[in-house]
């Protein structure tokens, strides 16, 4: 079995392809400064080359490179999945978010997300679209929570975190298990992967600063949101287990 990747420099596709790996999956990374990704017939030779089984793509780039994949995916007759992101949801969403609401993010992330769901979707009808939550890795350097905590601890000596927002958010290994699962368990659709069943966000960083103790949160309720993704027929680890083992 063969996958390629695209976004191997980034934060979650490193993971991603790490369990696919451990699943027998030989994995080839999409390079950009050898493959380009505007040229539709380079991209076709080289996963033609390659006749990968697979093909997830992480990485930024334009609505028109995602719509390409897609594209050939579907005459190759090679699965495609399209890693989006729960910020094609507006501050304005209430959540709980189930897979009914609409995505309706206005900043300029949000709708680039949207824009590349949509290519995705309208040339590729069996693609795969996996929304996925905010990260949490092990340790700072890369696009994840673990990241964004220690820099507040270094800008400002401490975290404010708010009992009022309650965040999509999972575990790398948790994501990428769970993307696994996804494409080989169920059909092509939308999904929804988010670990949080339960927490706010002081909660949240309040469990992670016993495995890393230089966190120092105070509690803040101005940031008032609910955006945590819903979706039953998704397996992933939830917080909760997660967390159940941590006494505080």
């Amino acid at each position: 079995m063969k996958a390629i990747f695209t976004g191997l420099n980034g934060t979650v596709a490193p993971a991603v392809a790490n369990y696919f790996k451990k699943q027998g999956y030989q994995i080839i990374p999409y390079d950009r400064t050898v493959i380009p990704v505007d040229q539709a017939l380079e991209i076709m030779n080289f996963i033609k080359l390659h006749q990968p089984n697979v093909i997830l793509h992480f990485a930024m780039g334009s609505p028109e490179w995602a719509r390409i994949l897609a594209d050939i995916s579907l005459h190759e007759n090679i699965k495609f999945v399209y890693i989006s992101t729960v910020s094609v949801y507006g501050p304005e969403t209430e959540g709980p978010i189930t897979i009914d609401i609409k995505p309706n993010a206005s900043d300029q992330y949000g709708q680039y997300k949207i824009i590349s769901e949509q290519a995705v979707m309208k040339a590729n009808p069996n693609a795969y679209i996996l929304r996925i939550g905010w990260q949490i890795g092990t340790s700072p350097g890369s696009n994840n929570m673990i990241d964004y905590l220690d820099k507040q601890i270094t800008q400002y000596g401490l975290i404010q975190a708010s009992k009022n927002w309650y965040p999509s958010c999972s575990f790398l290994e948790d994501t990428a298990e769970s993307i696994y699962d996804t494409i080989h368990r169920l059909n092509p659709d939308i999904y929804l992967l988010n670990s949080n069943d339960r927490y706010h966000f002081y909660d949240i960083v309040r469990i992670l600063s016993t495995i890393h103790p230089s966190f120092k949160v105070v509690e803040q309720n101005e940031f008032i949101q609910n955006n945590q993704m819903i979706d039953e027929r998704v397996k992933i680890r939830k917080l909760s287990e997660r967390f159940s083992s941590i006494k505080l």
